[in-house]
């Protein structure tokens, strides 16, 4: 599901040459010194954003058996998550007009609750029916936003006593998650005008989030994606700007340019036009632990980039929850080493065995 960019930041090679003990020490000192400044001392809960972060898995959750959904959120229950964001998929509910088939993401809510976790409800794709045939299928934005906002009505009203917010699509910035469509920025307001007062009607109080923002440049970067929403008239419908702030496979500090740098950007734009007080949620990110030849990490370094994301949100006040993508990875034949979207898992491998992730975040 999250359809993520690498960072494309990459560190300079170092030259192979003999180190004099002054500058060995120096360096020792230098990698020591970094390592206590970063690092999640042992035995202690990993820093976080003030609202908390949790989970996400797409799309593939909606299909687990009971058995192996429980499996999985047991492994969140070990950890000091408190937040599930779960896929409320148009297409699977709506597949006709008018009739309605709630029972994936009921399993899935319900099972989270069950859990003690908050739920987070994102509504997106389009069935059919509404013109999701268009681009890749139903990533498409539907022909007319009033269908999703009444959608999006719909869902408020069926969980309204167990979820309070909801996100906006996904990834609308990608061509891959907005169905290839021209004038995305444009289309992507429509569906926040329509969906924003539908849902507010039936819950006032309920928090919206817009559709998480990937790591792109140039126009569908996320600062000028956001700005172009702006301008199509789509800031008043929203609570909260959703971001994917991937940083693999360099991290967080490997290059000052990377996604990490977008959330303030993005911040400063939301500013400028009076929302300097909404939070941004970061609704996905992580690393996938597939071939390091191929974009990469190892489950060493995948553990430590989401604890050092966790930690510059924990510092970051305009940061609300954040949400690691995701839980258990997909496969592990050696397809997954070529396929970094079926790795991304955090905790678990596909055996549901611990990940060096499962540690760093226990209780």
């Amino acid at each position: 599901m999250s359809g993520v960019v690498a960072d494309a930041g990459t560190a300079a090679g170092c030259q192979d040459r003999p180190m004099s003990r002054t500058r060995l020490i120096a360096v020792l000192f230098t990698a020591v010194a970094s390592a206590l400044c970063f690092a999640t001392p042992a035995g202690a809960a990993p820093a976080a954003p003030a609202a908390g972060y949790g989970f996400t898995e797409g799309s593939g959750m909606l299909d687990l058996s009971p058995g192996a959904l429980n499996r999985e959120l047991d492994a969140v229950s070990r950890t000091t998550a408190t937040r599930l964001r779960v896929l409320v998929d148009w297409s699977q509910v709506e597949p006709t007009r008018g009739t309605f088939n709630w029972s994936a993401p009921d399993r899935v809510i319900n099972a989270a609750r069950a859990h003690g976790l908050t739920v987070l409800a994102d509504i997106a794709f389009t069935p059919t029916w509404a013109g999701g045939g268009i681009g890749p299928g139903k990533t498409a934005p539907p022909t007319r936003a009033g269908d999703f906002g009444a959608f999006a009505a719909t869902v408020a009203q069926r969980y309204q006593s167990r979820v309070n917010e909801y996100e906006i699509w996904n990834e609308p910035n990608l061509a891959f998650f907005f169905g290839g469509v021209a004038n995305k920025p444009q289309r992507f307001a429509a569906l926040l005008r329509a969906a924003y007062p539908a849902i507010k009607r039936v819950q006032p109080n309920s928090t919206i989030v817009s559709g998480g923002l990937s790591r792109s440049v140039g126009v569908d970067s996320p600062p000028s994606f956001l700005a172009a929403v702006y301008a199509a008239g789509g800031g008043g419908s929203f609570d909260a700007v959703g971001m994917h702030p991937y940083v693999f496979p360099g991290g967080l500090r490997s290059n000052p340019e990377n996604a990490w740098s977008d959330v303030r950007r993005v911040h400063d734009l939301m500013a400028a036009h009076g929302d300097g007080g909404k939070k941004i949620w970061l609704t996905e990110f992580g690393a996938p632990t597939n071939n390091p030849l191929l974009g990469g990490v190892s489950p060493q370094q995948q553990a430590t980039q989401i604890v050092d994301v966790l930690a510059a949100a924990a510092r970051t006040p305009y940061v609300g929850p954040a949400y690691v993508y995701s839980i258990r990875d997909l496969a592990n034949d050696p397809t997954a080493q070529v396929n970094r979207e079926l790795q991304f898992g955090a905790l678990l491998t596909f055996d549901f065995r611990p990940k060096p992730g499962a540690g760093l975040l226990a209780r």
